[in-house]
């Protein structure tokens, strides 16, 4: 039983070893992600969500990175992680209703308030 535990042990730390410099090499900080658009004016590579939100709230940057670059970049990551949705004509089909709603029964008050 000792001999398994050992074998058992020994193979998670031997994977671990072997999948660490994996997950290291593909995680971005909001560093490398001012880097990487500095260098050449756009983002060459893919990052996650959660990677281009960190970098959005990252006060580091903002204080130590030039304000121009800084700036063209918080377009462009919040264009890629906020995006605006399309336009369907529902909020003017709302305000529509609103307003027949209003009109109409500001007459339908109007009609049924008067003295015979």
């Amino acid at each position: 039983m000792g001999k398994k535990l050992a074998f058992l042990v020994l193979g998670v730390i031997v994977l671990t070893l072997l999948l660490a410099p994996v997950a290291m090499a593909t995680s971005y900080s909001p560093q490398d992600i001012y880097n990487d658009f500095a260098a050449n004016g756009r983002l060459t590579h893919s990052y996650t969500q959660a990677q281009l939100k960190a970098y959005l709230n990252d006060t580091t940057l903002g204080a130590y990175s030039l304000k121009t670059i800084k700036s063209q970049l918080d377009n462009v990551v919040e264009a890629l992680v906020r995006p605006s949705f399309p336009f369907t004509g529902f909020q003017m089909l709302l305000a529509g209703i609103a307003v027949v709603a209003l009109v109409g029964g500001g007459l339908a008050l109007r009609r049924f308030s008067r003295q015979a």
